[in-house]
């Protein structure tokens, strides 16, 4: 189970998911930025998978919510067309006993992150915070996103987003763009790891 080090959550458990350790690659701050990319320098074919995480996030227009699209050509490009088939769960601590919501979509136009449901408050201490599991963007098949997230809403409800995405193309990426719905990520760490094997 995770264990607190310093006052953060250590996360280092979650690359036995996909077999391996976690090497930082960089961390990237938000301030009233429209959105946060991690290029071709450090999504290579170094690693078969990657983590991202993300805490303290805020952005600019109450109850949205941050999602992803992914590039084959360092962002020249982006995928943005209906390849993003995904199943969430969501609920939150405003729902009646062992409610748990769910939906999904096959022809999405993004991968969900964060904030999906009721979507992140704005109000001071609330925020949100997860991480996302991107498997073998190099691979010639189709891609598994899994993305584990938490945040406070508006109404200061407990919220959770358990999302499973799979990208309907088999070209290789080398770039994740992380956006808002509307508006601007007004602050945030956003931290890439590569899983070693």
């Amino acid at each position: 189970s995770a264990e607190l080090i310093d006052g953060a959550i250590d996360a280092s458990h979650l690359a036995t998911d996909v077999g391996g350790s976690l090497i930082k690659l960089v961390t990237q701050t938000a301030s009233s930025s429209s959105n946060i990319a991690f290029s071709s320098t450090y999504i290579t074919s170094t690693y078969k998978s990657y983590q991202l995480h993300w805490q303290d996030v805020v952005i600019s227009s109450d109850g949205g919510n941050i999602s992803g699209q992914i590039s084959p050509d360092n962002g020249s490009t982006m995928v943005s067309g209906a390849v993003y088939n995904y199943w969430r769960h969501y609920s939150n601590s405003s729902t009646s006993s062992d409610t748990l919501l769910s939906s999904g979509s096959s022809s999405n136009t993004n991968m969900l992150m964060c904030g999906t449901g009721t979507g992140i408050g704005t109000a001071t201490d609330e925020n949100g915070a997860g991480w996302m599991i991107l498997i073998n963007p190099f691979g010639t098949d189709f891609k598994h996103i899994i993305t584990d997230s938490m945040y406070v809403n508006s109404g200061g409800n407990v919220n959770l987003n358990k999302i499973y995405t799979t990208i309907k193309d088999a070209a290789t990426y080398n770039y994740l763009k992380i956006s808002p719905n509307t508006g601007t990520i007004v602050s945030g760490t956003f931290t890439l790891y590569g899983v070693a094997s």
